[in-house]
């Protein structure tokens, strides 16, 4: 065949040529490998395009042969592989009648070279020798370059690898120097900034997809107006649906979840001008199923891939054609998920449309956020960053719950800041500094045979440092019944006497009050101390005892706090509470003076959501019980009476003490001095006929009561007939019978510390609860609770959820809090790690000035709890007055 060139002398055919180059290279390259036949089909498209341009600029002969080849081409990609195999040499040697195979590899076009190659790094003496050689040579180099000869091309065929050959194209063998394909310019990061930043969670949720107007209406009626917001609420649960292997019937009506791998993704056009998407699973044993939905595309359907796993909820349908879903709900964010799926508990909103709004919110967020949390703190307690965790808060790949933990820490520490910055923590305040003496802490345990156990002492221990410090004090003594608090207290309390300042004992009531001061009197008078005892009417004597510092510790109620007393150095407040909890703040001992320290000490532990929250600027000692009772309780009804009094009296005859113990309503006894008697004579002549019966009631003479009980502490006084004022008393070692008459009109605290006053020792303890004629299905679950549960900390969350916090609180039931993701009850440890966290903080910065996100936070979660803002520390300049006014004044002084 003769061999016919490609016109060069115009553009135009320098463009004919590059594109016959590229038809015969790709030709060329499938012949080389048989198995490249199979896709000789996809390439056929490109080649016809180029050979379709080169023979419409191309004119004549050259036109027709073009022509030709272009008709080969489209025979080549109908075909099948053994007919391309055979078409393929006829179609190249077409080619290669028109441009030699040779010459392909060999031709460039004019161009000035591209690129460069730079010279390697040398030594500055280097680098001035070669630009001083540089200089010498510009002038040549700007010379214009000599055109090389070109040679005339070999004429015949020639093997591919041969020496490139040169033609009549007159072009040069110029091969400019390939500049490298620049790296594709990636687009810059979004910048990121804080979740309640307006251009982040601060938008409104109109803005998001799946935000339909009456679920915007629904979720402004909860309050919810933004993106933040409706991320800040947290799932009620998360479901996990049934797994239905593709193909298998389905029999119940409820979801299933539908996994496999994603075969075809397509968008559908309807004749109405609509579009469906339709996505088709497949099985690993090759079951497949269709997917369609009709209203809108499932979320991540842009984004799913040919052979990616894929899970989808949903009913599915069998017919004619094969297995069906219509409107699969995906799995997680993008259908990607385990499977775990969070449910939520709005009104008028399912939890469908809420997960399809969370998980929207979630995608557009995801990588512009800017954690609150430093990653010190992160790291510190093993959190998830907040993109992670808001994630997993609400799809998450596994029930561990981290993304909640880490929400819920958040919250938490939050709230801790701002309790600790309004109590001023983290700043010096001006209080008494209480030397630590043991000389009469020693005698103490010598001479009353009061020693402290290991638990004991370690929360003595720091008391004693927070009374070294010139800071006041306030911690919050708490511990399960029988723990030992009082005797920390009264040890507290020698300690600040013996300094020489006086204490201040604040009891919930009068017969409380007394109670204390009856067991206290005799230890302090024998290491030199002088007790005091004041009713609601303090008299000008007691007074002038207190301003002259006569009286060392004064025992009473409220009243010692309200009344405008004089003292002469207060040094300790303790303060006992039973509920309402809370009465005394650090911030009502703030006195012109010194401000004393403050000890608060529960009968009975009390909920941590209480415990870190409205005495959330305390410091809390927990006293462990080391040695619990051992008490064995069971529940009578009122028809099983004498069952109960039966048992009690084989222990009573065989040595042992009882207590019956009889319900208190409003702080009074409900029964008068006289039905107690009657009581104690029927008692005596059914139940217990061979015993020594007590009455012990508040309508009582002091004296008389402190006769009776001194009676039943040396044993001669068998039964005791009490009220629920028994248990502001010591444990007698020898009582190890209880009987609690009417025990459902009881509080569960209450029955709690009853039974912790019997079984000490190596005793077991007996208590049996009798129920009312008419007891309420209440109450008798919640003397099964105290029956179950010996731990007091989970009783009193359990009184709490019972009661609510207006029974706990009175007054201040509106201060607790309410939390989203935290639950203090299951969250204790994680709440004491984020108070330390906040101490922390704290400590370095009790502003939190060079933490503003911080404290906008606090402000914007809990600022409407918190109140008032924190106070200035001592010294700090008023509003409107800097560092540059005062050193003003200065020097207008000086002159």
């Amino acid at each position: 065949m003769s061999q016919h060139l490609l016109p060069a002398g115009t553009e135009a055919g320098l463009h004919v040529w590059g594109r016959v180059a590229a038809v015969q290279r790709t030709l060329y390259w499938l012949e080389q490998q048989p198995t490249r036949m199979a896709g000789a089909e996809w390439v056929g498209a490109s080649c016809q395009r180029l050979l379709a341009q080169a023979a419409s600029e191309s004119e004549g002969e050259l036109a027709q042969q073009l022509m030709a080849a272009l008709a080969g081409l489209t025979a080549l990609a109908e075909g099948s592989p053994e007919e391309r195999a055979h078409r393929i040499p006829e179609l190249r040697a077409m080619l290669t009648a028109l441009l030699p195979l040779s010459q392909v590899g060999a031709r460039a076009l004019l161009g000035e070279p591209s690129a460069r190659l730079l010279p390697a790094r040398r030594s500055r003496k280097g680098r001035d020798k070669e630009r001083r050689k540089n200089a010498k040579t510009a002038k040549a180099e700007q010379a214009p370059a000599a055109e090389p000869e070109v040679g005339a091309a070999e004429q015949g065929g020639e093997e591919p690898g041969s020496s490139p050959a040169v033609d009549e194209l007159d072009l040069p063998l110029v091969v400019p120097a390939r500049r490298p394909k620049p790296e594709p310019a990636l687009p810059p990061p979004p910048p990121r900034y804080h979740l309640a930043h307006p251009e982040r969670g601060g938008r409104p949720l109109a803005g998001l997809d799946s935000a339909t107007e009456d679920l915007l209406a629904a979720l402004a009626a909860e309050g919810i107006l933004t993106v933040g917001g409706l991320l800040d609420l947290p799932p009620c649960g998360h479901d996990r649906e049934a797994l239905l292997p593709i193909g298998q019937a389905h029999d119940d009506e409820g979801p299933v979840t539908t996994r496999g791998r994603l075969r075809t993704r397509c968008t559908l056009l309807t004749p109405d001008g609509g579009r469906r998407w339709e996505v088709v699973l497949e099985a690993k044993d090759g079951q497949t199923i269709t997917c369609r939905w009709l209203t809108a595309a499932p979320r991540g359907f842009h984004e799913w891939r040919v052979d990616s796993e894929l899970a989808l909820i949903g009913q599915p349908e069998l017919d004619d054609d094969g297995p069906f879903l219509y409107e699969g709900e995906p799995v997680g964010l993008d259908g990607r998920g385990s499977g775990w799926m969070p449910r939520y508990e709005v009104g008028g909103i399912s939890s469908v449309e809420l997960r399809a709004l969370v998980a929207s919110a979630i995608t557009e967020l995801q990588g512009t956020l800017k954690d609150l949390l430093p990653s010190s703190v992160l790291d510190r307690h093993r959190l998830l960053p907040l993109d992670e965790a808001l994630r997993d808060a609400h799809f998450p790949s596994n029930n561990t719950g981290r993304g909640r933990v880490r929400m819920a820490f958040q919250e938490l520490l939050l709230l801790q800041l701002g309790i600790a910055q309004r109590a001023g923590r983290g700043q010096n305040g001006r209080g008494l500094t209480h030397k630590a003496r043991h000389d009469a802490v020693g005698k103490v345990g010598i001479l009353h045979n009061l020693q402290l156990d290991d638990g004991q002492e370690i929360a003595f221990s720091e008391i004693r440092r927070d009374l070294q410090s010139s800071s006041p004090m306030a911690r919050l003594l708490q511990g399960d019944v029988g723990g030992g608090k009082g005797l920390i207290a009264l040890m507290s309390t020698i300690v600040v006497a013996e300094n020489r300042a006086q204490v201040a004992v604040v009891a919930p009531d009068a017969l409380a009050a007394e109670r204390r001061f009856l067991f206290a009197e005799n230890i302090l008078r024998s290491v030199g101390l002088s007790p005091m005892l004041l009713g609601d009417r303090i008299d000008h004597a007691q007074a002038d005892a207190l301003r002259r510092g006569e009286a060392h510790v004064v025992y009473g109620t409220r009243s010692l706090l309200d009344q405008k007393l004089e003292w002469r150095r207060l040094g300790l407040v303790v303060v006992e509470e039973r509920g309402p909890f809370g009465t005394v703040s650090p911030a009502s001992l703030q006195r012109k003076a010194a401000t004393p320290d403050l000890l608060v000490v529960t009968r009975a532990p009390i909920p941590s959501s209480l415990a870190f929250t409205v005495f959330g600027e305390f410091d809390v000692s927990v006293v462990p019980v080391l040695d619990p009772p051992r008490v064995s309780a069971k529940v009578f009804t009122a028809d099983e009476r004498s069952n109960a009094y039966a048992r009690a009296r084989e222990l009573v005859e065989a040595g042992e003490q009882a207590y019956i113990v009889f319900p208190v309503k409003d702080g009074r006894d409900l029964l008068s001095l006289d039905d107690a008697l009657a009581m104690a004579r029927a008692l005596n002549a059914d139940a217990f006929p061979s015993a020594r019966i007590g009455v012990y009631c508040s309508t009582m003479s002091r004296e008389d009561r402190s006769k009776v009980f001194d009676d039943f502490q040396r044993r001669r006084i068998d039964v005791l007939v009490c009220t629920t004022h028994i248990e502001d008393a010591p444990t007698v070692a020898n009582a190890t019978v209880l009987v609690v008459e009417y025990a459902d009109m009881h509080e569960l605290t209450r029955l709690h510390l009853l039974r912790g006053h019997v079984g000490y020792g190596h005793r077991q303890g007996s208590c049996s609860f009798v129920l009312s004629d008419r007891p309420a299905g209440e109450a008798t679950a919640m003397l099964r609770k105290v029956v179950e549960e010996r731990d007091g900390f989970r009783l009193a969350e359990h009184d709490l959820k019972l009661r609510g916090a207006a029974a706990l609180l009175g007054d201040r039931a509106e201060e607790a809090p309410a939390f989203n993701w935290a639950d203090p009850p299951r969250d204790r440890e994680l709440l004491l790690r984020a108070r330390a966290e906040a101490f922390r903080i704290l400590e370095r910065d009790p502003r939190l000035r060079r933490a503003k996100p911080l404290a906008n936070a606090v402000h914007a979660r809990w600022g409407d709890w918190l109140g008032e803002p924190p106070p200035a520390p001592p010294g700090a300049p008023s509003q409107g007055e800097g560092r540059g006014g005062r050193r003003r004044r200065r020097r207008r002084r000086r002159s």
